[in-house]
């Protein structure tokens, strides 16, 4: 349970990290991320508050994951995180609302199922390693080629996450392209 506890945690922290990183890279692009959070028809996404501590709660689950001993916590931080998320995606899919996805910087893809699911697939995994950091992560001996591989394969799922827009985009299946491989 060691390495797959360590996975989840790569992996959310990783995915945390980029999220955090799109929105605090600078002033604007802070600006940018909270104005588009109070545009969204969510109501408690009006709120001045909610960006601040949006931000705030990225950059904790970061920190935590970076502490073993913080880890279930920081995997517990983020799944109500990706709860909140999900569930406002739903709202923004049950309003009709085409607003773009700014999970990790700006996008044309416009918020809807396949963020669904990706929150939805981030929110158990969150779940899964908190479960198996508190049921015995750490009393394994752990060896380096299974830490190596454990943390591999959270940066290559983590890339897949944070770049999922781009990667449908490439495929010809991107809303806001237009357009569809297999149409053509």
């Amino acid at each position: 349970m060691t390495y797959a506890a360590l996975a989840c945690r790569g992996l959310v922290g990783l995915v945390f990290a980029t999220a955090a990183f799109s929105k605090l890279r600078g002033p604007s692009a802070y600006r940018e991320f909270a104005s588009w959070l109070a545009a969204l028809p969510v109501p408690l996404a009006r709120n001045r508050g909610v960006p601040v501590l949006l931000a705030a709660a990225e950059v904790a689950i970061v920190v935590l994951m970076a502490v073993p001993a913080a880890a279930a916590a920081g995997l517990t931080l983020a799944a109500g995180s990706l709860a909140g998320m999900a569930a406002g995606t739903v709202v923004v899919m049950r309003r009709d609302a085409r607003v773009s996805c700014r999970c990790f910087g700006p996008s044309r893809s416009p918020l809807g199922a396949r963020h669904l699911v990706r929150d939805s697939l981030l929110l158990v995994i969150a779940v899964a390693g908190a479960v198996a950091n508190v049921l015995g992560a750490g009393r394994d001996a752990a060896s380096p080629a299974g830490i190596a591989l454990s943390l591999a394969a959270a940066l290559i799922a983590a890339t897949f996450l944070v770049f999922l827009d781009d990667l449908f985009a490439l495929f010809g299946s991107d809303p806001a392209a237009g357009t569809s491989r297999s149409a053509a």
